[in-house]
């Protein structure tokens, strides 16, 4: 039975993967305008007010906030729902990068939707970890390495997501380095933080999905508040709400991994 579960989650896993691939591949030959790019970051801005002036700086605002209401308690204790909240904003914000966005989004979504289902059918817990021991509890941890298809799991899979983000996050913020983007996240960043995790057929898909992306220049403008034009210094303030981010991006994937090591709970299975 957990191992049909396991099976099902890497199907719908999958199938969300391929979902998304389709919907790339619809629309590879609409452009991905400035106009579209700004629109995303008006949006973040409308939410985040005038404490962050980036939409980066609000996924920051997000995350710090969730940080310090963990202060002084044990790892992983988050509240729930304000926990989904960040991955949304996070999601959300990512998506001014461009359409190979939609890969990891749609992976997003997935991971948010069963977290949310696992807390409703625990009786909803006071917290992420709460979550966690009352699943370990109910035995998802089916042997060394394997989790049945669990709120669990699907948290594991959210910090592997984050893990990639980050690298896209450092690299973007190191405002000295001129990679090729595409072969920068393909060869060092979904090598080193997904791929590990990841069968033949997954790889394929992502790697695939990551040759869409646009370069280093484009991905900076898109980001930037207001336009600024692609191959000129990004603003000194993007550069600071990236740099902010990558801590408290580093920070939360730290709590989060230090937590399910603690409860014993880990899965190092191929989707």
């Amino acid at each position: 039975m957990a191992q049909r579960a396991g099976a099902k989650h890497g199907r719908v896993t999958l199938l969300t993967v391929l979902a998304a691939t389709a919907a790339l591949t619809a629309q590879r030959h609409i452009s991905h305008s400035s106009r579209v790019a700004a629109n995303f970051t008006r949006v973040d801005m409308a939410l985040a007010g005038s404490a962050a002036s980036t939409s980066v700086g609000h996924v920051t605002n997000t995350w710090e906030k969730l940080l310090k209401q963990q202060a002084h308690r044990a790892n992983g204790d988050f509240p729930v729902e304000a926990f989904l909240h960040a991955v949304e904003v996070q999601s959300k914000a990512s998506q001014a990068l461009g359409r190979f966005m939609l890969l990891i989004c749609r992976c997003d979504d997935t991971n948010v939707k069963k977290i949310r289902e696992g807390w409703e059918r625990h009786s909803r817990p006071r917290s992420l970890r709460a979550l966690a021991e009352a699943e370990k509890r109910s035995g998802v941890q089916d042997g060394p390495g394997r989790l049945v298809d669990s709120a669990t799991l699907s948290l594991l899979w959210a910090t592997r997501m984050q893990a990639f983000w980050l690298g896209i996050l450092e690299e973007l913020a190191d405002i000295t380095s001129h990679v090729h983007m595409p072969e920068h996240a393909t060869a060092v960043v979904y090598k080193t933080t997904v791929e590990p995790y990841h069968g033949r057929i997954m790889r394929g898909l992502f790697k695939t999905a990551l040759r869409a992306l646009p370069s280093k220049s484009e991905m900076l403008h898109r980001l930037a508040p207001d336009g600024a034009a692609v191959g000129t210094p990004p603003p000194e303030h993007l550069v600071a709400d990236l740099k902010r981010c990558v801590q408290v991006t580093s920070r939360v994937i730290a709590v989060l991994r230090a937590m399910l090591k603690e409860l014993g709970l880990s899965d190092s299975r191929q989707i």
